[in-house]
């Protein structure tokens, strides 16, 4: 049966990071399965109000006022009159963020008949679930979201915070992003010729605190006391130029190619030769699920999320968050040992085909909505 399938997502393409990529590529991958789905986002400059993508049709609806607490209530106000508008065309609401795009689908709740699934993107310091607890009037906020139907959480962190906001276990699935395991597959890069000398250690992801770069570059350095090697960082973010200053500073500016933003990703993980992510805060990052399919061995901090997807000797390392000694190491012995990253590097893509292809994450999607579609009209016609 096909569904309407409304998503909530602060920002969508062209403006998207990990939680926005992992909704266009669901809804492209619902749309072609004949489901009809619309998103609900943002507006931005010089994008029409109402566009088709890929056969998804964007509407950029939520104009926050960016003054302080007035933010806040403009994207509620905003994201609410849109959904209470759609409420009777749509099947299902799914909310790929679990803070203001959740309130305003629980807010809306009591006008709508519809199931709303709410799927948090991260856990940790920089999840919804921290950010909750800063924000002014988190109480409200917090009753809002409860009004939501169902959770889905892609990590078991996300899980435990769900639980600590107070939604009960039976409100909750573990389900997981997924990636397109056809596409991000091991081949030949035509970058090869292009870019500094092997090893190469990959970081792909925005430049922002959540991603803990000062960390791997003072790691970095300790690598490079007795090895020699490349860092490719991929991305860009509002810590750009403060990262490169500090490469400076600790002279190892000439080993560090800065990439910026690319289209062109998939060319970057098969030029490398050990992907490394040392965040702070992850849900589940889709650079690493994408690191992992291209068949590169990970080294990834020991947080949710990163945890969820790797275990320690089998399908990468792990290290303790924020330990530059514990990092440096793993590096260190990746990039020494080519049997090790093989080995690593082959159990990571055949761990992530067999768990977390695009294909199969959406059919666990699919009956989730099933079910909550059912359940919806079965008790609207008591």
């Amino acid at each position: 049966m096909a569904y309407h399938v409304v998503f909530c997502v602060s920002w969508f393409w062209p403006v998207e990071s990990g939680a926005e990529r992992q909704a266009r590529r669901q809804a492209v991958e619902l749309t072609r399965r004949g489901h009809r789905v619309t998103v609900l986002t943002r507006h931005v400059p010089d994008r029409p109000c109402v566009e088709v993508l890929d056969g998804v049709q964007v509407r950029r609806v939520i104009r926050p006022v960016s003054l302080g607490p007035l933010f806040g209530v403009s994207f509620l106000w905003t994201l609410r009159r849109a959904l209470i508008g759609l409420a009777d065309q749509a099947d299902v609401v799914h909310c790929h963020q679990g803070l203001w795009e959740a309130a305003a689908a629980g807010w809306a709740r009591p006008k709508m008949t519809v199931p709303v699934v709410v799927q948090p993107a991260a856990s940790g310091p920089y999840g919804e679930y921290s950010i909750w607890q800063r924000t002014r009037g988190a109480d409200r906020l917090r009753r809002w979201i409860l009004r939501c139907d169902h959770f889905v959480a892609i990590s078991a962190e996300i899980e435990q915070e769900l639980r600590a906001w107070g939604v009960p276990a039976t409100r909750i699935t573990r389900l997981a992003s997924g990636v397109d395991t056809d596409e991000f597959a091991p081949g030949r890069s035509e970058l090869e010729d292009r870019l500094p000398p092997r090893p190469r250690v990959l970081f792909v992801g925005r430049l922002h605190a959540q991603k803990n770069l000062p960390v791997l570059l003072h790691a970095w350095r300790e690598v490079l006391r007795g090895d020699s090697g490349s860092l490719l960082v991929v991305g860009d973010g509002p810590e750009q130029v403060s990262l490169k200053t500090l490469a400076t500073e600790l002279g190892i500016a000439d080993s560090v190619c800065w990439i910026g933003s690319t289209p062109d990703v998939l060319a970057y993980y098969r030029a490398a030769d050990v992907f490394v992510l040392p965040s702070a805060s992850e849900g589940m990052s889709n650079a690493l699920l994408e690191a992992m399919a291209t068949g590169l061995p990970p080294v990834v901090t020991r947080i949710g999320g990163n945890t969820d997807l790797v275990e320690s000797e089998r399908t990468g390392l792990v290290v303790a968050p924020d330990s530059v000694p514990a990092l440096a190491e793993a590096l260190r012995r990746l990039l020494r040992d080519r049997s090790l990253r093989q080995r690593l590097g082959q159990a990571a893509r055949q761990h992530i085909v067999a768990h977390y292809s695009l294909a199969s994450v959406v059919d666990r999607y699919e009956l989730l909505y099933t079910r909550l579609i059912e359940q919806s009209r079965a008790h609207t016609c008591r």
